[in-house]
This record gives structure tokens, sequence and C-alpha cells, in this order.
């Protein structure tokens, strides 16, 4: 059985459930649980039901990784004693790795962070930074890792979603800012968009299902009759693979705009958006922005409408792109048979 411990809620977003959920896409696992806090009562996650566990019950919470490894352990325990554990959260590190790895035959961790420290058999990181082979970043991960770890570095061990239906939806521009991202930090934009033709651009607004204002949002933009709303759509891909620009926060979308290939304009909305601009380069993104740009709402307006008269080129751009969705599930498979 493998155990897969992740972060999951409105302060966390969707960016781990979606990482995870790819792996299992990739493996085509049939028996899996994921251990989350607790579950969302939200209609995104009702095909995924049977296979979620909530670790926390009532009103409590977690409080440190001493405490979640003890539950999660009893957990496992009850479960398979002889348990693959897949981690990928920013809250559970050494610690919680240590305690767990006696309960279990294999620990794995998704990671965005070289410099911190893990005790796991299997380190992942899909980071473009990879692709350099720097010899002291290696190091680096090296040192801060079990001498037994084996690393999974780089686009080829991508993780996001590649799997849509071809019932595209179409539109000029699409916008989104993750699962729990305020889209209203798009609102200038998106009306001096409207303005801007006289035959209005088709615009799309996907709502992510932590995000806690879509009635403002609904309420916002419902007079426009060029803007569609999607909320908590069950795969952003398909409105992705119809659009000519993307408009986003630089997380796991990252990946999946490069794969299909769809010029991107990112904002670095939070910490955990660590990328360089070259970094981003190597995936074919080369339109990154700062949150604190969003204020500059005429020249942002200007440059989206740039990037539409130059889709074209734009393209031609990305496609340097490393990421090839049969290599990534092919290295996944090859290490997950050992």
């Amino acid at each position: 059985m493998i155990f897969f411990r992740i972060d999951l809620s409105d302060n966390h977003g969707l960016g781990h459930y979606n990482r995870i959920r790819s792996l299992i896409k990739y493996l085509d696992l049939k028996k899996y649980k994921i251990v989350i806090d607790k579950l969302p009562n939200f209609f995104f996650f009702k095909g995924e039901e049977k296979n979620i566990i909530s670790l926390y019950e009532n009103k409590n919470r977690f409080l440190n990784e001493k405490k979640d490894a003890s539950l999660f352990s009893k957990l496992i325990k009850n479960k398979n004693n002889n348990s693959i554990v897949i981690k990928d959260s920013y809250r559970l590190g050494f610690e919680w790795e240590k305690l767990i790895y006696k309960n279990c035959k294999k620990i794995i961790s998704i990671d965005d962070f070289v410099e911190k420290k893990h005790f796991v058999d299997c380190y992942i990181n899909h980071s473009p930074i990879f692709l350099e082979k720097d010899k002291e970043v290696f190091n680096i991960l090296k040192k801060n890792n079990k001498k037994s770890c084996d690393f999974l570095l780089g686009p080829n061990y991508g993780l996001f979603n590649s799997v849509y239906n071809k019932k595209k939806i179409t539109s000029d521009y699409v916008f989104y800012n993750g699962g729990s991202g305020n889209l209203l930090v798009y609102e200038k934009i998106i009306k001096k968009l409207c303005r801007t033709k006289k035959k209005p651009f088709k615009i799309i607004l996907i709502i992510g299902p932590f995000a806690k204002n879509y009635k403002k949002i609904f309420q916002k933009f419902k007079k426009y009759k060029n803007i569609k709303l999607l909320h908590q759509p069950e795969n952003i891909l398909n409105a992705l693979s119809g659009t000519k620009v993307f408009i986003s926060s630089a997380g796991v979308s990252t990946f999946e705009s490069s794969f299909l290939k769809i010029p991107t304009l990112l904002f670095k909305m939070n910490d955990n958006q660590n990328l360089t601009e070259t970094e981003y380069e190597k995936l074919g993104h080369y339109f990154f922005l700062k949150k604190k740009d969003l204020n500059n709402s005429d020249k942002i307006t200007q440059l989206i409408i740039l990037m539409l008269e130059n889709k074209d080129q734009i393209k031609k751009m990305m496609s340097i792109s490393n990421i090839n969705i049969k290599n990534i599930k092919q290295n996944y498979i090859k290490y997950f048979a050992k």
C-alpha cells in the first residue's frame, strides 16, 4: 500500500494534491490512500473521497511534526506494516521523516527546497535548476539527505497534470490564481481588457475550490457577457488547451502551460514559488513578474495584449521546453519497479 501525506487546505492550496495525483496517474495506482488534516466539503474531491483519510478529528488540528508522526504511524500500522510513504508537505520535515521511517518500507519526499534537511530513501524535486547539473547544488542535496538516498531531479520527473479531454474551452485569455488564491488581484486588468476592444476579448476566470470569495467574484463580473467563470473545474487543462494567453500564479500550472506550449504571464504570489527567471526560461516561460507589479495595471494590460498579438512567436520560443510526458512516466515507472 502507498500512503501519501500532503498539505491540503485554504492555506496550502492544491499544489501538493495536484502533484501526487499526477504521480498516481503516472503509475496507474489502484491501492493508495491520501492522508490530509481534514477533508474539505467540496464536490471537487467527490471522486477521490474513498481514498482520502482525515488524520485529525473534530476540533483537533496540526500542532507539530512529532504529534503528526505519532498519529500517522498508528494509521499505517493499522492498514499495512509494509507501506511506502510519499510526503509532499512544507510543514513536515526531517523530524517527521525520522519518526515515520521505522514504521514503513520506504519513505519518499517531494520537495522544492534544496537546503532543507531530510531523512528519506528518495528525494524528488522537479525544478529546472537541475538541468544545469550544478555540482555545488547537488552536493548540498547529498549533505542534507541520507547517504543511501536516491535523487529524482529536474523536469524529467515533473509532477503535473497532463491528461485532459479534447473538448477545448476556447478563449483569448485565461486567468488563474491557484486553488486558494484570490482572483480579484487581477480585477483591474480584466476590466481594462474588456474596455480595449470593440469586440471584447473572450476571457475565462478559473476559481479554485479553496477560494473563499466566489460569490464576490461572480457579482463583480456577472454583467460581462465576454467573461466565463469556471468554479472548481475538475481539470483546468480543458481551459488552458483552448486559450491563447494564460495569466497565472507561478505554481504547478507553470508546468501545465509549458507542457501545452501556452504563452504565459506568471506572477510570484508567495515565497514557495521560488524559481529564478532563468529557471522559468528553461520551462519555456519568458514573462515572469512579482505580485507587487500588479499595481501597474495599465502596463500589465498592455503587456497581455502584446502577448496575444505575438502569441505565435512566443510559442516558437517555448519549443525549447524540456518537458516530455512520455519520458516522465517511464522514469517514474522504472524507479518504482525497483
